[in-house]
């Protein structure tokens, strides 16, 4: 897929288009849902024709051209937009995300930390900053950044579920037995955090409770 940018240059949409905006992205969106990716690529991108300032439209746009593995058209997409709008965080975060996923590591950090300056509750921004951190070996860092982002949302199981895996590695098993109890609180049928559990307690010198951890993620996988 190459990049072709049918936007017009001004910053204001037309008059009027809004009823027409909205019709388009209905389209693109049921198309993605049917799996028709392509059309429903061409369907957004006619929809940020018409309307360049929907930011919306180019978040979905951007997150369906990642999710096909164009993430440097995403990129390309996302900059558009934060050249139209460069106080908007939600573009910058979603840019961030695919910088991160192109291994752009040091624009990605540049990207996240500006969402931390415009939004400075953003817990998805300090999800992903610890998972850059993750990806570059700088698993302390991950842990600082995932329990920045409980704080602000404590009852997200895929986070505590980061953060355990993280102290695990970092050799605090008692931190993350209870990072991933309070996963279990919040999705007690997650098999990924079970069988980490499992591993954690072996690594406690509990392998009674481990294998008893490992008989519940088979009887899951039966159901």
């Amino acid at each position: 897929m190459t990049l072709i940018s049918d936007e017009p240059a001004g910053d204001s949409a037309p008059a009027g288009v809004a009823p027409l905006a909205a019709g388009l992205l209905e389209q693109a969106d049921s198309l993605a849902r049917a799996g028709s990716s392509i059309a429903a690529v061409a369907k957004y991108r006619e929809l940020l024709a018409a309307d360049p300032a929907h930011v919306e439209g180019r978040l979905r746009l951007a997150r369906l051209l990642d999710r096909l593995g164009e993430g440097e058209e995403a990129v390309a997409v996302l900059s558009q937009g934060i050249g139209r709008d460069p106080d908007r965080p939600e573009l910058t975060l979603q840019r961030g995300i695919a910088l991160t996923g192109l291994r752009r590591y040091p624009e990605a950090e540049a990207d996240l930390r500006r969402v931390l300056r415009l939004d400075p509750s953003n817990a998805t921004a300090e999800v992903e900053l610890g998972l850059l951190a993750w990806h570059r070996g700088l698993t302390s860092d991950a842990v600082a950044h995932f329990q920045r982002a409980l704080e602000r949302r404590p009852q997200d199981a895929r986070v505590y579920g980061f953060l355990a895996d993280a102290l695990n590695q970092t050799g605090d098993l008692v931190g993350a037995h209870r990072a991933l109890e309070q996963a279990l609180t919040f999705d007690p049928k997650n098999t990924k955090v079970l069988n980490l559990l499992g591993r954690v307690l072996d690594r406690l010198g509990r392998p009674e409770e481990a294998r008893e951890i490992y008989q519940r993620v088979r009887e899951l996988g039966e159901q």
